[in-house]
């Protein structure tokens, strides 16, 4: 009885073609799943903003105060540090250098000594950018009646708008702030992110 093994195998060409469809196809996965993860990380940013809006609304109604949100003010410290102080001016603000969340008893915007401080949140991804437009570029505040309020104590409304820094027209969140003090979510189209 005769055995005979037939050896088949591929050649070197067939060996690096295959090879360069491999790279190819790992590439492709590996842009799409970065892609993914930035949105996951824009909308988780957007959502926590969100949270803490809704959550300075309940305890300006069940304080009766103003509690006020507040864009942290840019430093150097580490990405870690929990913000210890409000933006100053519509310049200096940036939702994404993170915010704080306090009772503000002298309704000027900004946490100063002796003011309770309910929320800190530290700095978002930085491939996140959140800005708020003209009203709500550095705070959000909440009357004692749940309204949201400018510091002259006229009613506030906004949008702040979070998305890939530095992408051209790609998908967003915007986070709408109401003149009755109702805030929500909205997927978007962002023409360009700052």
């Amino acid at each position: 009885m005769k055995f005979s093994f037939k050896a088949d195998g591929y050649s070197l060409v067939e060996m690096l073609f295959m090879l360069f469809i491999l790279g190819v196809l790992c590439g492709t996965v590996a842009h799409t799943f970065q892609g993914l993860q930035n949105r996951v990380q824009i909308q988780a940013a957007s959502e926590a903003l969100l949270s803490d809006v809704l959550s300075a609304r309940a305890e300006a109604l069940r304080r009766e105060r103003r509690v006020t949100l507040c864009a942290a003010a840019l430093d150097s410290s580490t990405q870690a540090a929990l913000p210890t102080a409000c933006a100053s001016s519509a310049s200096a603000a940036a939702w994404h250098q993170g915010w704080l969340v306090f009772e503000d008893t002298n309704s000027n915007g900004a946490w100063d000594e002796g003011e309770a401080l309910l929320q800190q949140r530290p700095r978002i991804h930085p491939k996140v950018s959140a800005t708020g437009n003209t009203t709500v570029s550095r705070y959000v505040s909440f009357g004692a009646s749940g309204r949201s309020l400018s510091l002259n104590g006229a009613f506030q409304a906004g949008t702040i708008t979070f998305c890939e820094r530095g992408a051209k027209a790609k998908e967003g969140w915007l986070l709408v702030l109401n003149a009755v003090g109702r805030a929500r979510l909205d997927k978007g189209q962002i023409a360009i992110c700052p």
